[in-house]
């Protein structure tokens, strides 16, 4: 119960951030959007900003989960796989203008609050390492040897492609046609990687 209760009091916040911003979720407005007392929520949370930072690792939590979960089951390669994820990483729900939305009033916070940039920092390695763990899949299915210091450059740099394209997708939806984010982000990586994902995709 007790978990289920926290899991709801950060829904509510995640819903009042997104339609009014950071700015607007004091202690007393979420606990008027979950329709519970102010105390309940110091009962759970030890402070406005603690609850806050949960959210936004709610939020990017479960956006890396969508990805993480296209690029499982059975594959015909590692490189089908690794496309998948590169795939769902740029389409809806992970590309949205309420999803950018959010984040960027989370993201006022990072570099004013120790706890928040610590977050976002966990919140970054775990999507790295679940493209690193793809990364490594793909070479060992094609015999290329590979080191950790390269794995970890690959990985910043894929990361990078996606973080580019999940902000201007999200901000400015309209500028993209049909697939044409899902074109790009497999090129890019395909180039880095000297991969041609756009036909693992296919295949």
């Amino acid at each position: 119960m007790s978990e289920s209760r926290k899991a709801e009091l950060i829904e509510a916040t995640l819903r009042l951030i997104a339609r009014d911003g950071v700015k607007a979720a004091t202690v007393r407005s979420i606990a008027d959007e979950a329709n519970v007392t102010q105390g309940l929520i110091r009962y759970y949370f030890r402070s406005k900003e603690e609850l806050i930072i949960a959210a936004y690792e709610k939020h990017m939590t479960d956006l890396i989960d969508v990805a993480a979960q296209a690029a499982e089951g059975e594959f015909a390669s590692a490189g089908s796989r690794l496309a998948r994820f590169v795939e769902a990483s740029v389409r809806p729900p992970i590309i949205a203008p309420q999803v950018i939305a959010l984040w960027a009033g989370f993201f006022q916070m990072l570099f004013h609050h120790d706890a928040m940039r610590e977050s976002h920092r966990k919140t970054y390695n775990l999507l790295r390492r679940h493209i690193k763990a793809l990364i490594a899949d793909l070479f060992a299915e094609q015999g290329r040897a590979v080191d950790e210091q390269q794995l970890r450059e690959l990985s910043i740099a894929c990361n990078a492609i996606l973080d580019g394209l999940w902000i201007e997708g999200g901000a400015l939806p309209e500028e993209f046609a049909g697939d044409e984010l899902v074109r790009v982000a497999l090129h890019g990586f395909g180039a880095l990687l000297q991969t041609d994902l756009a036909a693992c995709l296919a295949g």
